[in-house]
């Protein structure tokens, strides 16, 4: 059993007052109302610093409000030093059943889950017991083949984005404020929720973003994979974060970290590409040829999780907005729970294809359609396409009809912040 599910209640702490309050992520917050309880382990893996942890205590805090005992509750966080002693599966679960009687009607949290060796069996005898159990990670490598066997698929993923504009707006009290003046904040600073309490002090933001891209790029790239040449890898997510909206290959790559003097192989460069996803730095798109209707597996695109962190690290330049919006409806996408893939019709390319079981869904992004060059091209993509499925437009600025011979045309921010689902 196995879904992808997008996206609490987020007790934000006001810096001035130091007062909580409530923030609710509530897609997340839902999906875990739907799986109280259900006979699978329920996994919420993303980016590190995303929200995951504020997640699992708010939805504690919900279990307690509906009448379950906090002494039928327990939480261990494996990043506090509280629980640095809990180094493999048998301490684990000595310790849980120290803490809690493991029954039907016990909840289990567990923080950062993947460092503790053979946790996979653990859990497995957890969940035998009866017990609902709720853990996070921040690498792909915890859904790996040994955990995978462990629980047969009797698990649910559920993938923690950073804050969507929505959610940003409603972390920020922005209601009343300037949506467009909301939107390039959020495109320069990101959606990381503890960057995002530091708002009113720009300065404070770039430092706990770079703070937080250095505990991912340590911990989740180069110790979890033993990687011995860290410039390379540094050189390659410089690259993906550069080169936002462009087609990526291996040796697309590979001749880039040798024009920064390295030397490397296409097989050590497709490897650092896949552990930079598994700690949900990156998210890569698929180039699909819509006639043939298969992907094209040299050619990729890829999205940073957070465009924040790409913008501390290399930098960021008005020039650099067309990649950026670009992003930011891949991460929106994704957000919803979407498949996305990068369309190929001829020589033309369009920016995103929703793949549905039986559905299709096709956008493209720019940043206006006043130049008419810009228009017919960005039509004639779309117009290529031969069924009747949706297509849209979505522009940075505003465009003054809604349709272009059938087409949807959209603005970034109304996009964002429509209703779906």
């Amino acid at each position: 059993m196995y879904f992808r599910i997008v996206t609490v209640k987020y007790l934000k702490k006001d810096v001035g007052c130091m007062s909580e309050m409530p923030i609710r992520r509530d897609r997340y917050l839902r999906m875990l109302r739907e799986f109280k309880d259900e006979p699978v382990v329920k996994i919420l893996t993303g980016m590190r610093r995303c929200g995951k942890s504020t997640l699992m205590e708010a939805f504690a805090e919900d279990l307690k409000e509906s009448g379950i005992e906090g002494g039928n509750i327990l939480h261990m966080n494996f990043e506090k030093i509280d629980y640095a002693h809990i180094v493999d599966s048998d301490i684990l679960l000595k310790e849980v059943m120290k803490a809690v009687e493991l029954k039907k009607g016990t909840y289990l949290f567990f923080d950062e889950i993947q460092d503790i060796d053979g946790w996979e069996k653990a859990i497995n005898s957890i969940k035998y017991s009866g017990a609902d159990v709720y853990i996070t990670g921040s690498n792909a490598k915890l859904l790996s083949s040994d955990f995978s066997t462990y629980l047969s698929g009797r698990y649910v993923e559920i993938e923690v984005y950073p804050l969507s504009f929505r959610e940003y707006i409603d972390f920020v009290e922005g209601k009343n404020e300037n949506p467009d003046k909301l939107l390039s904040e959020y495109m320069r600073y990101g959606g990381l929720p503890y960057a995002v309490l530091q708002r009113k002090n720009k300065k404070n933001i770039d430092m706990v973003v770079s703070s937080i891209y250095d505990t991912v790029f340590v911990k989740d790239v180069v110790k979890r994979n033993k990687i011995r040449d860290v410039s390379a890898i540094e050189n390659v997510i410089k690259f993906l974060m550069k080169n936002v909206g462009n087609l990526t290959s291996v040796e697309s790559t590979s001749n880039y970290i040798v024009s920064k003097g390295g030397k490397i192989t296409s097989p050590t460069v497709d490897n650092y590409l896949h552990y930079v996803e598994s700690a949900y730095l990156t998210y890569r798109a698929g180039k699909y040829d819509v006639k043939k209707k298969e992907y094209l597996r040299t050619l990729n695109k890829f999205y940073i999780a957070d465009t924040g962190v790409r913008n501390v690290i290399i930098g960021y330049d008005d020039n650099d907005v067309s990649g950026l919006i670009e992003n930011i409806v891949c991460m929106e996408l994704l957000f919803r729970g979407k498949k996305v893939a990068v369309g190929k019709i001829g020589e033309n390319e369009i920016d995103f294809i929703v793949m549905g079981l039986e559905t299709r869904e096709y956008y493209q992004v720019t940043m206006s359609l006043q130049e008419p060059n810009v228009k017919e091209r960005e039509v004639r993509s779309l117009k290529m396409v031969k069924d009747n499925f949706p297509k849209t437009i979505i522009t940075l600025q505003r465009y003054p009809s809604n349709y272009i011979d059938g087409i949807r045309v959209v603005s970034l921010v109304d996009f964002l912040l429509e209703e779906f689902e």
